[in-house]
């Protein structure tokens, strides 16, 4: 005799499968998420540095830049005790050596970063430099002519952060 239809057991295990499937990709698809909002954060804080830098350059007047863990603003003028030109809220904390409350990165009249020493920023999603994201660029390196995009390995230093 031919049987019509599914048992009820078919159809129990039938949606248990496709129930650990879904499992899996709503963890790969939060994974994805982030990792996309590292990278995407990362960047823009590389655009906006690189346009102060430019700025600073072509109008040949010094431009600045103060970033906090969760904020980063632009500056007309070196001065930064008024307005600023732009501020962007970071989804992800921002980190830098040495470590402070504030940062302030200021370029000369001919887009040159002024301070001696390489700066590291680096996006930390985790609050936990020493926990590796998944972002394929997380970090940036500021130097005097030139600003280099990355990906941070350990600690949030110069020597730790490959160039991408």
């Amino acid at each position: 005799m031919g049987r019509n239809g599914f048992t009820l057991l078919e159809l129990l295990i039938v949606m248990a499968i496709g129930g650990i499937l879904l499992t899996i990709a709503g963890v790969n698809w939060n994974n994805m998420q982030k990792k996309s909002a590292v990278e995407t954060e990362t960047k823009m804080i590389y655009a906006d540095l690189m346009a102060t830098r430019l700025d600073a350059l072509y109008s040949k007047r010094a431009r600045s830049v103060v970033l906090s863990s969760t904020q980063f603003s632009v500056y007309s003028s070196s001065l930064t005790s008024v307005n600023p030109q732009s501020r962007k809220t970071l989804r992800y904390p921002l980190k830098w050596k040495p470590a402070s409350t504030t940062l302030t990165l200021s370029f000369d009249s001919g887009g040159l970063y002024t301070a001696g020493a390489d700066l590291p920023l680096c996006v930390d999603p985790a609050n936990n430099l020493t926990v590796s994201n998944l972002g394929a660029v997380d970090s940036l390196v500021v130097s005097a002519a030139r600003i280099k995009i990355g990906k941070r390995s350990g600690d949030c230093d110069v020597s730790n952060i490959a160039e991408k």
